[in-house]
């Protein structure tokens, strides 16, 4: 097949391909938001309210995606906004990958990276089928990085383009700090010749302060408003100290060194576009000249940094912003193959099936092959289908999302249960409190707002920051006591899933429902004003006294 021949296919088919993969997601428009997606939508629509993140909603988060979460409900207040923005992002970046790999390889390549990246990419091959994946933080981070590369690494950069995409870094820092580690494909990028540009004049130190400049702005402007409002201390405990806390808990008993490569492997195992990205990094190292291949390896490269440092938790969103990048280096390998030696095509092929029969679902039996998880993936979109289509009830597919197991600290059924009940029992000037992970879901759907700013219980149970003024258990107390909520709802199965225990055998981690109950001065506030209502396999429930 000829060179010409294979431009005009890609010229016309890659769109349509393009256009199908896209739509293949749409089925999840239906689904619920996860346990994540629901505290970011409340802490957005409080934002909308005019509440202040950190002082009047304490968050671990840097603010990017509070703000975020503002405009997507102000857009559509519908819980179906998240996985809808999910899909939008998802096209964006595509599209992008399409102008990059052009840029950097060739329109094919390109293409090739937006395919593996729709299809791979999907959050249907995830466990509860994607939505504790679909628009989070790193969803953002991914449109944000790749839009700077674009910016970087067409043609010789202008000093605009080196602000935006300083400016799409800051982005990305206030979603996450961690992704600070970018700066460093992006300098590189600038500084490359591609796709038979001349050599980058440099100097290299000139573009890091330009990119710098859009980065300041950002920056400046987050600063400025807390201090306005008075809650940069706030921003410092939540952001900083409750983060390098977190950090510092996953690597408990885990080396920081070793925990990159066993993530890869993982990883590699389990999901093909990591499996994929890994086999297109290498080939592309042996095909393709270095000019072309060092800023997509150190894109990589950031990508698993940025990883490691948020934690060693092995959250399935840590993973979602290294997908852009393990798309580009699959497709610029896979396609380099037409030009490699027969004995690395030999090789690769091998690979290739070996990839297609283990990696995926580990649930399978070694001799059944996994298909990359495409079965799993299909299935989950066919559930979607089945909704759409009248087969099963609402109620029997919330059914599917959480709540089956004992890892599962979230379940949609008891979420949307207990908002229309907490819905029922209160008026919309009264607050509510819901202790627990799954709160956030509660109070949008319930149209009610919390009682206290500690609107889910993790910080609270860790008596985080409990030597400082309104934080802690003695903080929680203190807002309960100055808006008593009309309804209270402890949730019996979240944090005690870790099962962690500390030195003197007692557990670190205690549900939420646990904890609450076995605080004297908590449990002694709610017995003295409130009636126990009821408790299902999920929660808790107590009514105020009249």
């Amino acid at each position: 097949m000829t060179r010409a021949t294979i431009r005009k296919i890609v010229t016309f088919g890659g769109p349509i391909v393009f256009a199908l993969l896209l739509a293949a997601r749409l089925p999840s428009l239906v689904e619920p938001m996860g346990g994540d997606q629901g505290l970011y939508s409340y802490e957005g629509e409080r934002v909308l309210s005019g509440a202040v993140p950190f002082r009047d909603t304490f968050d671990q988060k840097p603010p990017a995606v509070q703000f975020i979460y503002a405009l997507m409900w102000q857009v559509w207040p519908h819980e179906s906004v998240v996985p809808a923005t999910d899909l939008l992002v998802a096209g964006l970046v595509a599209g992008l990958l399409v102008v990059l790999g052009q840029q950097a390889f060739s329109l094919a390549i390109g293409y090739g990276a937006a395919w593996l990246f729709l299809l791979f990419g999907h959050p249907a091959f995830q466990r509860l089928g994607g939505v504790q994946v679909r628009s989070q933080c790193e969803t953002f981070i991914a449109f944000a990085i790749t839009l700077a590369l674009v910016l970087v690494v067409h043609r010789p950069p202008s000093r605009a383009r080196l602000v935006g995409a300083g400016i799409c870094l800051a982005v990305a820092f206030w979603l996450k700090y961690n992704a600070a580690v970018y700066l460093l494909p992006l300098v590189l990028a600038a500084n490359v010749r591609v796709a038979g540009q001349p050599t980058r004049r440099g100097p290299w130190l000139a573009d890091a302060l330009w990119m710098g400049g859009g980065f300041a702005i950002v920056t400046a402007a987050a600063l400025a408003y807390f201090a306005a409002h008075g809650a940069l201390g706030d921003l410092r405990l939540a952001t900083i100290d409750y983060n390098l806390r977190y950090s510092a808990e996953t690597y408990a008993g885990r080396s920081v060194i070793a925990y990159p490569l066993v993530m890869l492997t993982e990883r590699m195992h389990v999901d093909a576009l990591w499996f994929l990205g890994g086999l297109g990094a290498v080939l592309v190292g042996l095909r393709w000249r270095r000019h072309a291949t060092q800023w997509v390896w150190l894109w990589l490269a950031a990508a698993v940094i940025s990883i490691g440092v948020n934690g060693a938790r092995d959250l399935p969103q840590y993973f979602i912003q290294a997908n852009p990048a393990l798309a580009l280096a699959a497709a610029a390998g896979l396609v380099s193959l037409r030009r490699q030696r027969r004995w690395i095509q030999a090789i690769a092929a091998v690979v290739l099936v070996a990839g297609l029969w283990r990696v995926g679902d580990e649930t399978y039996p070694w001799w059944q092959p996994r298909c990359f998880g495409i079965p799993e993936a299909a299935g989950n979109v066919a559930q979607d289908l089945a909704l759409l289509r009248g087969q099963i009830s609402r109620t029997d597919f919330l059914a599917r999302f959480g709540g089956a197991g004992p890892r599962d600290k979230y379940s949609a059924l008891a979420v949307d249960e207990l908002a229309t009940r907490a819905h029922a029992m209160s008026t919309p000037s009264d607050s509510i409190f819901v202790f627990g992970f799954s709160s956030g879901g509660v109070y949008v759907k319930s149209e009610r707002r919390s009682a206290s700013r500690f609107f889910w219980s993790r910080p609270v149970e860790i008596e985080f920051a409990a030597d400082h003024p309104g934080y802690g258990s003695a903080g929680l107390l203190s807002d309960l006591r100055r808006d008593p909520p009309a309804l209270v709802a402890l949730q019996r199965h979240d944090w005690g899933i870790l099962a962690t225990v500390k030195a003197d055998g007692r557990p670190a981690e205690q549900n939420s429902y646990d904890f609450f109950m076995t605080n004297g001065p908590l449990r002694a506030w709610l017995e003295a004003g409130y009636v126990h209502e009821d408790s299902t396999p999920e929660f808790d429930i107590w009514r105020r006294r009249s």
